[in-house]
């Protein structure tokens, strides 16, 4: 029989410390972030733990709702997790969106990366490491500015034609929303690699390819109060297997390698085009990974979001028929050609005015902008947050600030974007952030802009558009 000496405890009892210096050091760095925290207000829960909000967002709750319920009660500048501070005053915008010094996106921006052949990859939107973003936006950034937009302009005006087409055939009772979604899709797809997916003409959703994006939205709006967890729930090497490429990065991977073996680059007026051009000057920075992940993130992105401001205009021009009247009246007058050109729309300072009111009313940003603080800490709002602490800039909070938009607050009234003067305007827009704020804002707003302004001219000139009965 084997004698028990104290040498064969040895493993045990290594593995008991170990696991009390992992426990001991975890629970020291949460006293010390509740301490250097403690002068910044918040729910007692949410001081304690990310599970608060997270849990929150499990039970479908509105995080618009949960956190204008946060300042209400607790202020401008209000804790919503251990080390988490969300930001409702207007002066935070130029702290947290500094162009000189930016603050660098957190971790959870890292839930958005997709899985494809088994290898994560990130967009510009999810890419965290700042350096990184410059090389890539200085190789693609002269293709969305205006002047190069007008090169895709025909892409649009193709899918314009036959929407309207399918509207005439659909109609009188249409699904708007349904055809805002299909129109956003194609046409994006056709700025992006030449090519429609069918959604309009099939008039459904190919390959369940729209739910997929849907879903991813989702993901993130559930997870990104959890970023550790759901890497280690989502993204390890088991589920990654398992979960396989969606069917957007397909989608993204078939064009992108097709028009590598086709050869031609430089003959096609697309973004596809104009990444290739890039990965010839800088091959290093932008391979066909960057590749797939730009033009995944341009159609998901640009998809989605135009399709639903598109359907939050409508709805707010429905509901409020004088300003329909308005648009109506300024699209009649300005006399545009089928369909319209940009240099005409663009014109137009009543729809403009329009479509802002109504992102205004309602921002799309349904989540968090989070940055992270630098090491050394900062004030913002007059408050110092702690060096590694997760901020961000409630939009719900600025876009129904009566100190900014006046006591009609929550009045529908595009007028306002006409009538204040420069230093008003120029505070209006600061806490406008439907495409976000400084060196990290939508690079592809000038392309939904292109797309809104002509699909709302066209529409609302060709058609008497009214609410269902």
């Amino acid at each position: 029989m084997a004698v028990m000496t104290p040498a064969h405890y040895l493993p045990t009892s290594m593995t008991v410390i170990l696991l009390g210096v992992v426990v001991s050091s975890i629970f020291l760095r949460w006293l010390l972030e509740f301490w250097n925290m403690r002068h910044i207000p918040g729910p007692f829960q949410a001081k304690i733990t990310n599970f608060w909000m997270a849990s929150k967002l499990w039970n479908c709750e509105d995080f618009r709702d949960i956190a204008l319920d946060l300042h209400a009660k607790y202020g401008p500048v209000v804790r919503y997790g251990p080390n988490r501070v969300l930001l409702g005053d207007l002066s935070a915008v130029s702290a947290v969106f500094n162009t000189k010094h930016p603050l660098v996106k957190s971790e959870s921006y890292e839930v958005a990366f997709q899985a494809v052949n088994g290898k994560l990859i990130s967009s510009l939107a999810t890419t965290r490491d700042e350096a990184r973003v410059s090389a890539l936006k200085k190789q693609i950034i002269s293709a969305f500015t205006t002047t190069a937009i007008l090169d895709y302009e025909h892409h649009i005006d193709h899918n314009i034609k036959s929407l309207m087409k399918y509207l005439e055939e659909d109609g009188p009772d249409v699904n708007i929303a349904k055809w805002c979604i299909f129109f956003t899709f194609d046409t994006i797809c056709r700025i992006a690699f030449s090519d429609d997916q069918g959604f309009m003409d099939k008039q459904s959703d190919l390959g369940n390819t729209l739910q997929g994006a849907r879903e991813r939205f989702s993901h993130w709006h559930t997870w990104q109060s959890l970023p550790k967890l759901e890497k280690l729930l989502f993204k390890n090497r088991f589920a990654s297997r398992v979960t396989g490429t969606s069917l957007l990065a397909k989608l993204a991977g078939e064009r992108v390698q097709k028009r590598i073996e086709d050869g031609g680059i430089g003959a096609h007026s697309d973004l596809l085009d104009r990444y290739l051009q890039a990965s010839i000057r800088d091959p290093v920075t932008f391979d066909k990974s960057t590749i797939l992940g730009l033009v995944i993130s341009i159609i998901h992105a640009g998809a989605e979001t135009t399709a639903s401001t598109l359907s939050i205009v409508l709805h707010y021009l429905l509901t409020n028929p004088q300003a329909m009247k308005k648009l109506r009246e300024e699209i009649y007058a300005a006399n545009l050609s089928s369909p319209p050109p940009w240099l005409s729309v663009n014109k137009l300072q009543y729809l403009e005015a329009a479509v802002k009111e109504s992102m205004r009313m309602n921002p799309l940003l349904q989540d968090p902008i989070e940055r992270d603080v630098p090491e050394s800490g900062m004030e913002i709002s007059g408050v110092f947050i702690p060096g590694g602490t997760i901020v961000a800039i409630n939009v719900h909070a600025l876009s129904r600030d009566p100190t900014i938009w006046g006591d009609d607050f929550a009045v529908y009234r595009p007028e306002r974007w006409l009538e204040a003067g420069e230093a008003q305007i120029s505070k209006m827009e600061r806490a406008n952030l439907s495409f976000s704020a400084g060196r990290r804002m939508c690079i592809g707003q000038h392309i939904a802009w292109i797309e809104m302004k002509k699909f709302l001219s066209e529409l609302l000139n060709r058609f008497d558009v009214g609410p269902a009965d």
